[in-house]
């Protein structure tokens, strides 16, 4: 069942905030090592119409986990990390035998590599922007009897993160995002979605 929907994002945008935020007139205190988790709101746009009655909807899937890491690159403050993201997808039709309304559930386990550029806009606050790449590990399907799980690993997603995150403490930091797929996945649809983190530098 190669060929059916795909998913959303990420999530997504995995923004880790943690004490990347100093004052705006100094050069950027990038965090050390650290660990996040958090969720996403995703979804999914399908590359072509979907019949009449059929519809991608938001769910909510979790959980995003991964490590992180400041530094620079060129004189480039960047923060760079990778984890695991599952995207998902509520896909709703209408029976063909009886036309009751039907939903099935997707996830797709994703493992991604990304990179940000910070910007402070004050002493705890941040702007951030980048990109983000993955790969599919597995994916399956929930709510629907008999429903074969979705043939898409080793599928590719990519696509920008737009977000911010301000500093709780020195060490933890809180985070939201908004993921914008530029891959079509599996041929089918267009990731985005969604992503909050709460984040701990080393």
């Amino acid at each position: 069942m190669k060929n059916i929907i795909t998913i959303c994002l990420t999530v997504s945008t995995f923004i880790v905030a943690q004490d990347t935020t100093v004052s705006v007139n100094q050069e950027p205190q990038l965090p050390g090592w650290g660990l996040y988790v958090g969720g996403a709101f995703s979804s999914a746009a399908s590359v072509e119409d979907l019949p009449d009655g059929h519809t991608y909807e938001s769910r909510f899937v979790a959980p995003n986990i991964g490590i992180s890491k400041g530094l620079f690159l060129g004189g480039i403050p960047l923060i760079v990390g990778a984890g695991y993201h599952p995207r998902g997808f509520t896909y709703e039709f209408s029976s063909y035998v009886d036309g009751s309304k039907q939903e099935a559930d997707f996830q797709f386990d994703m493992v991604d590599f990304w990179a940000t550029i910070p910007y402070p806009v004050s002493d705890r606050v941040i702007l951030q922007g980048g990109f983000l790449a993955g790969t599919c590990i597995g994916a399956s399907v929930s709510g629907v009897d008999g429903a074969e799980d979705p043939d898409t690993e080793g599928e590719l997603d990519f696509g920008l993160l737009l977000g911010g995150g301000v500093a709780i403490t020195e060490q933890i930091g809180a985070n939201i995002g908004y993921y914008v797929g530029l891959a079509e996945f599996d041929e089918m649809a267009k990731f985005s979605g969604i992503v909050f983190n709460v984040g701990y530098t080393f």
